[in-house]
């Protein structure tokens, strides 16, 4: 231990040999910029220009990346290099956001880079433009990134379901991985279901296993909450809307010892009203309320370290989860209908909570994060209606727990370091307990459903505990061949261990409950995942690149299963391919981002009958995808704004052996296309803000449009049943004077009837139109 108080006094003292900026920000014709925000990307540096623009930084010799920021005006980041011992002087100037787009700043490589110079595919929204969608969770998300689809499930939960390139998981855990400030969230059930207090949202499309490892099989969503700084600040929003929604949100930042300590806190309200009409009881079936709540704390110890801990709770409660009917055509022939003997009560607690170390160094800095995840969901009652009727038919309970502890370490080339190489490496480990209790209710009338059935009414309840543990090795390093051309080269090792103990109770009243004797299985995986770029500047805001990726998904246990040999599934790999060609044009007026990409996955996991009777996950399916991607965004004229993303997407099974009914034999379904994956996804949305320059106080108005558009996506792996291509419509306007907004908005305006989810004779119908207005106070 006295080697790690060594360490650590060490790396805490290191001498460094420092010189100071002296720099002002102000606009293109000269005015001052008084509080802006000047960030030294991967460092704890920072400061604020005062009244008459002017800031002054001490920095040691190095290179350096520059963020500049300030309210009404774009982002910008400048390049700097430190050689000799002389006061260095910087002149910065700043446009205003509607003369130039904000340059954006990612953390897809483990550190802060501008996302224009990353070689990959990657989608972000800032503050504002979450503000702008009104993104408030995961759903909202299809098409803002090409190629991406998140499935309406019908709770609260399970909208955490996410498609990107046609690569979804079919199980609790995904194939793309969620990640929140900095910390993997194992399961759609701890991943967030309310967007509150988001700084940024992070969407990167394709595998992205070298540095983010477990499952980002198909990609991940990175999302990233509101640190607090030196700046006090914070908000208040209300809303109210049709369906009576009613949405609170307050947050609120500050320093508590200034340059040392910061706090910020938020918390988020949600109240919605039913949707749904249930004609069995007559009344609404489908009500939701949720709470949640962000604690974050930053200490800066020195000028080379910087700790925050992170802590994040949410509490939901779904009166009316899973508001399905059980066939196709009464979805859309009895809309937003159900007509069941069943509340459907679902609840869930989460609890995140994380800590994270940085160390930026001379010759390297160092990363730590420690995360804890407790989640647990469960049904009250007989939990929720498998028949769809008012009959006492079946209905189920899960009752589930969930206990994950996770550690990350990464090494990095230093920040200000001026080699031509660039690096990364680090470890991982978790491990992860589970608890799950999932009984299922077969009630008097169940023998109406199924004439065999003689010995109801009677419960089954599967019981089990796993215990999942796993460890990682990680490295990439990008080396500079030329002053324009980048060669990198990734690879991760993964390792993991899985162990479940599983039983079964019978209870028929009055009788006392028979019991199936306790079996355990265990399974181990393990996977290299390489990747390989080339990038090229042809421009300073000009990139080309390609590259290759291999995907890895881990393989998981089926305890319903009578041959031991079908217990363990084994994992997913992908092998994916893409060339990359980034533009900002125009003086940084237009974006135009091209991506063409080809994947084949092998050993899809997909869960499937072979019998007719038993579902169970199997390693039947091989796929390949071929597509094409393109993001723009633009400021053709002073106040207006487009975005439009669009994505192509030719995903077909070169086999899939599946269970036919109708032929009463496995067929292999080759030439299909993968469930819940539209050909095409597209998402334009353009904005226009008057600003009313001759009045006393900021002043302005603006009007918002958004037209989405889906294609045709299949529910079932045979391609049976599915919903054709459609669109949706949203608008929004409203007016902001001084620190308030206050705004009018509608989603789905048109009213589009479609269907958002199906599977096994279960239906979902997307949302209805949606309408209100929201009150932004900020201080």
């Amino acid at each position: 231990m006295k080697y790690l108080y060594i360490i650590l006094i060490f790396l805490y003292s290191i001498p460094v040999f420092s010189q100071v900026i002296k720099g002002t920000v102000k606009t293109t014709t000269g005015l001052p910029v008084a509080s802006a925000t000047i960030n030294v990307l991967n460092s704890t540096k920072a400061t604020a220009s005062d009244r008459y623009g002017a800031f002054t930084l001490t920095l040691s010799k190095g290179n350096y990346q520059l963020s500049v920021s300030a309210v009404g005006f774009a982002t910008q980041f400048k390049t700097i290099s430190i050689r000799g011992n002389e006061t260095t002087h910087l002149d910065i100037q700043l446009r205003t956001a509607d003369r130039q787009l904000n340059e954006v700043m990612v953390t897809a490589e483990r550190r802060e880079q501008e996302v224009q110079n990353v070689p990959a595919a990657i989608t972000v929204l800032d503050a504002r433009q979450i503000k702008e969608y009104r993104l408030w969770d995961v759903t909202n998300l299809t098409a803002l990134a090409p190629n991406l689809f998140t499935v309406e499930h019908g709770n609260s939960a399970s909208s955490n379901f996410l498609n990107i390139r046609g690569v979804m998981g079919f199980s609790n855990e995904q194939a793309v991985a969620t990640y929140v400030d900095g910390v993997y969230q194992f399961d759609y059930f701890s991943a967030p279901v309310q967007f509150s207090d988001i700084q940024s949202i992070e969407i990167l499309r394709g595998p992205q296993g070298t540095l983010y490892g477990r499952n980002a099989f198909g990609g991940v969503v990175n999302i990233t909450t509101r640190q607090p700084g030196n700046k006090p600040g914070g908000y208040f929003e209300t809303t109210f809307g049709n369906y009576g929604q009613q949405r609170y949100t307050a947050s609120l930042t500050s320093p508590v010892i200034a340059g040392k300590l910061f706090a910020g806190g938020s918390f988020t309200y949600n109240h919605r009203g039913a949707i749904y009409y249930n004609e069995f009881t007559k009344s609404g079936f489908d009500r939701r309320e949720d709470y949640s709540g962000n604690f974050n704390l930053r200490y800066l110890p020195s000028a080379n370290w910087s700790l925050a801990l992170n802590a994040r709770v949410e509490n939901d409660n779904d009166r009316g989860s899973f508001p399905w009917v059980g066939f196709y055509d009464q979805v859309l022939a009895e809309p937003y209908q159900v007509n069941t003997n069943l509340t459907n009560v679902e609840r869930r607690n989460n609890f995140n909570t994380s800590l994270a170390a940085n160390y930026y160094g001379k010759h390297f800095n160092f990363t730590s994060v420690s995360s804890y995840i407790d989640w647990h969901a469960w049904y009250e009652g007989k939990g929720v209606d498998y028949d769809f009727s008012p009959l006492d038919g079946f209905s189920t309970a899960p009752n589930q727990r969930q206990h994950v502890f996770s550690q990350e370490i990464r090494f990095s080339s230093p920040s200000a370091g001026q080699s031509r190489l660039k690096w990364v490496a680090g470890a991982y480990g978790f491990t992860q307990n589970t608890r799950m209790n999932a009984p299922v209710f077969f009630g008097k009338d169940y023998g109406l459903l199924d004439p065999g059935a003689t010995d109801v009414p009677f419960t089954s309840t599967n019981i089990s505990r796993g215990n999942n543990k796993g460890f990682a090795f990680f490295g990439q390093a990008t080396y500079a061949i030329t002053p324009k051309l980048d060669l990198t080269a990734g690879i991760r090792y993964d390792h993991e261990t899985r162990n479940l103990n599983q039983y079964s109770d019978y209870v028929k009243d009055p009788e006392p409950a028979v019991s199936t004797p306790a079996r355990d299985y265990k399974a181990s995986f393990h996977a290299f995942t390489p990747k390989m770029v080339l990038s090229y500047k042809l421009q300073d805001d000009m990139l080309l690149y390609g590259s290759y990726a291999r995907g890895f998904r881990a393989g998981g246990l089926n305890t319903n299963v009578v041959d031991p040999a079908q217990v363990p599934y084994e994992p997913e790999h992908s092998d994916n391919f893409e060339i990359g060609w980034k533009n900002m044009l125009f003086n940084n007026k237009l974006k135009l981002n091209f991506t063409a990409f080809y994947l084949k996955q092998h050993n899809q996991q997909i869960s499937t009958a072979m019998d007719g009777v038993n579902a169970l996950i199997l390693n039947v399916g091989e796929m390949h995808n071929k597509g094409l991607e393109l993001e723009v965004t633009a400021l053709p004229v002073k106040g207006l704004q487009i975005d439009w993303n669009a994505g192509y997407s030719h995903a077909r099974y070169t086999s899939l052996l599946l269970y036919d009914a109708a032929a009463n034999a496995v067929v292999n379904f080759k030439g299909n296309r993968p469930i819940n994956t539209p050909p095409l996804s597209s998402m334009l949305a353009a904005q226009y803000t008057y600003d009313f320059e001759g009045s006393k106080q900021p002043l302005a108005a603006f009007v918002r449009g958004e037209y989405r558009y889906l294609g045709r996506y299949y529910f079932d792996f045979i391609n049976g049943l599915s919903q054709p291509g459609y669109s949706l419509l949203n608008f929004k306007a409203g007016i902001s004077f001084k620190n308030f907004e206050l705004n009018g908005w509608m989603r789905n305006a048109a009213s589009e009837k479609y269907v958002a989810y199906g599977s096994f004779g279960s239906f979902l119908l997307g949302s209805p139109r949606t309408y209100g207005t929201t009150l932004i106070a900020k201080f």
